[in-house]
């Protein structure tokens, strides 16, 4: 009866054992899960990974993801220390802003924070799409030069600006999106901006030292100053 009655107890204590380290298992996984859930993962054909870990070099068929952000390159080199993201060749970000509204940013090379959402890109072709909830149609704008600041609370671009919009499109060497204003601001820099748009049935080209176009399907206009040049276009219809 004694051995019987010690038997039993060490059994039940080795499934308790068994019990407990299940479940510190499982916390632990559940830990890890959660504190990787906020780092980047980097993929690619051919990976390098050099200083213990600290820089992941990818090259072919680059992906680089982190939260709501994802970056597509030819050839990425990743620094864990400072959340940088260094891509290079048909560069594409995708990411989203705090109230859901996709971003799509493309360009020959990049330099992205992925923890922070803000970055750079550069080169031909460089542009960014952004989808406004406001407007039934996204906010395209081309430049040389790019530049995602405050979790693309706010854009800037420059060299052969180009903002297209419903109406047409604005050209500057210069320009600032704020996205709390739904607004894109141009100023006088080598050039003044020229907006080569067509409104209430009329086509015109301006030009100003200062624009601002609203890109809100509730508040969509051009407001100019300085200087202001125009030449409209208008079918006459004489009876």
């Amino acid at each position: 009866m004694i051995k019987s009655s010690l038997k039993t107890k060490k059994s039940f204590f080795l499934r308790l054992a068994a019990s407990s380290f299940v479940i510190l298992c499982l916390f632990f996984l559940v830990s890890y899960a959660e504190n990787f859930a906020d780092k980047t993962v980097v993929t690619g054909d051919v990976l390098e990974v050099l200083k213990s870990g600290e820089i992941i070099i990818s090259k072919g068929g680059s992906k680089a993801v982190s939260g709501k952000n994802t970056v597509k390159a030819d050839e990425m080199t990743y620094n864990r220390k400072d959340s940088i993201l260094s891509a290079v060749g048909n560069v594409r970000i995708f990411s989203k802003t705090d109230e859901n509204e996709p971003v799509e940013a493309y360009g020959s090379y990049a330099d992205y924070n992925m923890e922070a959402g803000r970055g750079k890109l550069w080169g031909d072709k460089t542009n960014v799409k952004y989808f406004m909830k406001t407007s039934s149609a996204p906010l395209i704008l081309n430049a040389r030069e790019i530049v995602l600041n405050r979790n693309l609370e706010t854009i800037d671009a420059y060299k052969n600006v180009e903002v297209i919009t419903s109406s047409g499109v604005i050209y500057s060497d210069n320009a600032l999106f704020e996205k709390k204003n739904e607004a894109v601001y141009f100023n006088k820099g080598e050039k003044r901006p020229v907006a080569d748009v067509n409104y209430d049935g009329r086509k015109g080209v301006y030009e100003a030292d200062k624009m601002t176009f609203y890109n809100s399907d509730k508040n969509k206009k051009i407001v100019m100053s300085g200087s202001v040049e125009a030449k409209i276009e208008m079918d006459d219809k004489i009876q």
